[in-house]
């Protein structure tokens, strides 16, 4: 089976063009391209409405001078278009998000790659760099949880569940996970909650988080297989994360050996788009320090 390449184009707000790679026989990436040198692959998180451009759009201009960055939608997420939409009980999880990672890199005909990944992401680049270490050059982790779920405290206060799902709700989540409210338009705000209410026309998303949350309990990330890592890795987190405790990062920093880390203070689960310019900043400098050879010259 062969999947059609459909005719969605992404909005001019975010300034990219679309690319399509068939990754599987059913299977039919969508991503965007740009730059040249070191490829660098930028993985979303797991929120409402996410996908690659609303992840990456603040990061994509500044980063594509000295890398080629390939931003892309997981199976599950954004445009990418997949059968396994069809059996969504058995297709997702952390290792099968790596391994539509690896199918891409295929495709595009890429042997090795740094990964950045925000979120959900992150534990993707670190799970993978774990598995295949031979097709990553290093890992940017933002915001990355990937922790065994603890058992639930009945005697702690509850979190309020959220409210329906509207454009005020995604105006708070935005505002929670940016902390920059400067670039929170609404546009954006809008473009965002047409995503969501596509994810939930779609009906993927239950499945999406129960992939997630069954990998807390069964894939956590392993702490002593991440100190045999040899490939650098740079943590990223802010300070103000109301998702991911910074604690976490201070345990994957005191884990892994080859790891440094950046915290950034009034800045909350999306460092990277709140904080665009001292991350994309943070990027250049740390890339080029790893010996980048499009860097160097």
């Amino acid at each position: 089976m062969t999947l059609l390449v459909p005719e969605f184009k992404t909005d001019p707000f975010f300034n990219l063009e679309d690319n399509w790679a068939q990754t599987a026989p059913n299977e039919l990436t969508h991503y965007y391209d740009q730059g040249q040198g070191v490829p660098l692959l930028l993985m979303h998180g797991s929120g409402m409405g996410t996908s690659a451009a609303v992840t990456w759009w603040q990061n994509l201009p500044f980063i594509s001078q000295y890398a080629r960055c390939i931003a892309f939608d997981f199976i599950g997420y954004g445009e990418t278009l997949s059968a396994a939409n069809t059996s969504p009980d058995t297709a997702y999880g952390i290792r099968q998000w790596g391994e539509h990672t690896l199918r891409l890199m295929d495709a595009l005909h890429i042997e090795k790659a740094w990964l950045a990944g925000s979120s959900l992401g992150g534990w993707v680049a670190l799970q993978l760099a774990i598995d295949h270490p031979e097709r990553v050059c290093g890992v940017i982790s933002i915001g990355t949880g990937g922790a065994k779920k603890p058992k639930p405290d009945t005697r702690a206060a509850q979190p309020k569940p959220k409210g329906p799902l509207s454009a005020e709700l995604i105006l708070q989540d935005l505002q929670k996970n940016i902390r920059n409210d400067a670039i929170i338009s609404d546009t954006l705000v809008n473009l965002r909650y047409q995503a969501a209410l596509k994810e939930a026309k779609l009906g993927l998303r239950p499945y999406l988080m129960a992939a997630r949350d069954r990998d807390r309990e069964v894939l956590p990330l392993d702490l002593d297989a991440l100190a045999q890592l040899s490939l650098p890795v740079l943590l990223v987190h802010g300070r103000d994360d109301k998702v991911v405790p910074v604690a976490r990062s201070l345990e994957l920093l005191e884990a892994i050996a080859t790891a440094d880390a950046h915290f950034y203070k009034d800045a909350g689960h999306w460092p990277h788009i709140g904080r665009a310019d001292e991350f994309n900043g943070l990027m250049r400098d740390y890339l080029a320090a790893h010996h980048s050879p499009s860097l160097n010259n």
